[in-house]
């Protein structure tokens, strides 16, 4: 099952931020988007996972316009979008985690045994019996990929979600995407941290001015661009080397 993204379109007023973009998402497989401020990005993720409709192409899930599939597309779907924060910040994690899963329809024990492994393997359960609003950005942000990935879902949208947090908390957030990905989840992140997308990224897609200038697989866009150079810190200077000067005010 895959998500499609076909020649989508979206405009705010007189400004166009997303201009006929077509996107596939592959199970396994972790796609970046990536571009200057006001390339799109952001518009393009919240088009995928619903927040916002296109005005014009369509968004597929295993073929099917996901206005067909209504509430039940976040079965399938999930996202970590920036400064992600939980409803009730006053309440411990363990309430917050039940009370998430209790949206999905998960008995407290369900919940709890859905998210066990995911609480050791970030170092969260040490947090739980505190006051969310009181945790680290970096800690609020692993709770955050914990509670949505308590679907289970096939598909994972992830904006700017690494943004800020420390390098430990950085670590622990990406070796989790990375193992979601390497278990089947088709997995889409928006990312200024070049560094990110140069350990993390499969597939690349690069807008600018709300269309795609390119589209295909890690390798070949450094291929492409880079002469096949893979030393760490080639693909920032790469995005240098096509954006710079050229950044400006814009939707994002």
């Amino acid at each position: 099952m895959v998500l499609c993204l076909e020649d989508v379109s979206k405009r705010f007023g007189s400004q166009t931020a997303v201009d006929g973009v077509s996107l596939r998402l592959e199970p396994g497989r972790i796609t970046a988007v990536v571009g200057p401020n006001g390339a799109g990005k952001s518009t393009l993720l919240r088009m995928a996972c619903g927040l916002i409709s296109p005005d014009s192409g369509l968004v597929l899930y295993d073929g099917v316009p996901i206005g067909r599939l209504g509430s039940r597309l976040y079965l399938y779907l999930s996202a970590v979008l920036e400064d992600s924060s939980l409803a009730y910040m006053s309440l411990r994690g363990w309430m917050n985690l039940e009370y998430q899963g209790a949206l999905y329809g998960l008995s407290r024990k369900q919940t709890l045994e859905r998210a066990s492994d995911m609480l050791d393997r970030l170092n969260l359960r040490q947090h739980m019996d505190k006051r969310v609003g009181d945790w680290s950005r970096g800690t609020q942000q692993k709770l955050a990929l914990v509670t949505a990935l308590l679907s289970k879902p096939r598909i994972l949208l992830l904006d700017e979600s690494t943004l800020g947090l420390d390098v430990v908390s950085k670590r622990d957030f990406l070796a989790e995407v990375r193992r979601l990905a390497d278990d089947g989840v088709a997995v889409l992140l928006t990312s200024h941290q070049s560094d990110v997308i140069e350990n993390f990224a499969d597939d690349v897609l690069l807008l600018e001015h709300g269309s795609s200038v390119w589209s295909g697989s890690y390798g070949e866009f450094m291929q492409q661009f880079a002469n096949g150079d893979s030393t760490p810190g080639v693909f920032e200077r790469v995005l240098l080397g096509l954006f710079d000067g050229r950044e400006g005010g814009g939707t994002r």
